[in-house]
């Protein structure tokens, strides 16, 4: 029996070039958001993702044009291979971190070096496939409310957290108690799902009646994750501003609408329920702090404040990693110090930064801070495609219509 030998040449070789290459972001993408189904594979996730793009500009030598073209890449990768690098030098990694951190560098190599129409249409493709994959996970976890029975098993990520796996989404054991746990899809945080969810409309800026945004909104309301609520009140003001909304009216009305929700939840079932449990209390402030600020342990916050005041606070410490419940910003600098704070901001200045885009850079600047001080993870690539392929779309409409063909490449449907 022979073996058939595959012919590229009767292929359609740009649709192979595209496939892998979405193939390998869909990987990066997820991988660091942690599914359950991704759990074996762990952070070495990145090997997948490169071999995907590797495959692909393999088969994009053999096109008459280039699929990897962008030019404005050896800033940005360099900058990144020295945050990466750094950072494990720094916390003292064994040879297996620099073996799999040259992965990572390989796949924000193809990042930077895809044509940004690419990145805008991997963007379109994830958030139809994610809408549609949260409608039909948000289907089974309805039917596990209203009591149905359905096949699970036991689950565990990192020893850290446990749940009863249910295929389609996730129950976290911590909330078996409740009357109506928290919706967290595959992911192993609701609110994981709900900035990704947010980033992810980000990009969809003038589409959020399609369907599969809808669905997006719904899941991360649902998810009660202040995280995401918050995000999303930014990206709603944002993208008005971007481009150039009179928003004054409708920040009336969304402060209108939020305080009646507010008071309404003091009053359903006697303030009984997640909207004033999981939300409104947690923005009440206490001794000065908001409530719901607790994204580190007491001890992690001292161990912090003595962090502050040492010579430490230039390269960070070793941390606890046992330690459970730490997310955010100081988490961040413990780790890394102020050093690994600054190679942060200079890799998304030289990566995202574009004088025809201005408006939609400080966008995304400040939605960047904002995630960075809520949840401390600016290099995951659930954080940065979104922002990346937003910082250098054209969504500032200041420019004439005769000049929107040359300045606005991708426009936006309302």
């Amino acid at each position: 029996m022979k073996l058939r030998v595959i012919n590229l040449n009767q292929w359609d070789r740009t649709k192979v070039v595209r496939a892998f290459f979405m193939l390998g972001m869909a990987i990066a993408f997820l991988g660091s958001l942690n599914p359950w189904f991704m759990w074996p594979v762990g952070d070495k996730f990145a090997i997948l993702s490169s071999a995907c793009f590797i495959f692909s500009i393999c088969v994009a030598n053999l096109l008459d044009e280039r699929y990897y073209s962008r030019s404005e890449f050896l800033a940005p990768i360099l900058v990144f291979t020295i945050l990466s690098f750094y950072q494990i030098a720094i916390r003292g990694r064994n040879v297996n971190a620099y073996i799999v951190n040259v992965f990572y560098v390989i796949t924000f190599y193809f990042i930077f070096r895809a044509k940004l129409e690419e990145v805008k249409k991997f963007c379109d493709m994830l958030a139809k496939a994610m809408g549609g994959f949260l409608a039909v996970s948000m289907f089974f976890f309805l039917l596990f409310l209203i009591g149905f029975p359905l096949p699970s098993r036991d689950a565990s990520f990192m020893d850290l957290y446990t749940y009863t796996n249910y295929y389609f989404f996730l129950l976290d054991d911590r909330s078996l108690f409740a009357i109506i746990p928290r919706f967290q899809s595959v992911f192993v945080e609701p609110g994981h799902m709900g900035t990704m969810i947010v980033m992810v409309l980000f990009t969809q800026i003038g589409k959020w009646k399609r369907w599969y945004n809808i669905s997006m909104m719904i899941a991360m309301l649902i998810s009660f994750s202040l995280a995401a609520y918050g995000l999303f009140v930014g990206i709603v003001f944002l993208s008005l501003w971007i481009r150039r909304k009179r928003f004054i009216r409708k920040a009336i009305l969304a402060i209108g609408v939020f305080a009646v929700i507010t008071i309404g939840s003091f009053y359903y079932n006697n303030g009984d329920n997640l909207l004033h449990d999981l939300i409104i209390l947690r923005l009440e402030i206490d001794d000065g702090e908001m409530v719901g600020d607790n994204r580190v342990t007491d001890s992690f916050k001292a161990d912090y404040e003595n962090l502050l005041n040492s010579p430490d606070i230039l390269t960070g410490r070793d941390r606890n990693m046992e330690e459970f419940g730490n997310s955010g910003y100081r988490v961040f600098i413990y780790d890394y110090g102020l050093i690994g704070v600054f190679l942060v901001i200079l890799f998304y200045l030289v990566s995202m930064y574009d004088p025809k885009n201005q408006r939609a850079v400080i966008a995304v600047f400040v939605i960047a801070t904002l995630n960075f001080i809520i949840r401390g993870f600016p290099l995951w690539f659930s954080n940065f495609i979104p922002l990346y392929c937003i910082s250098h779309v054209a969504f500032d409409l200041k420019k004439k219509v005769e000049e929107k063909e040359e300045e606005q490449p991708y426009p936006i449907n309302d």
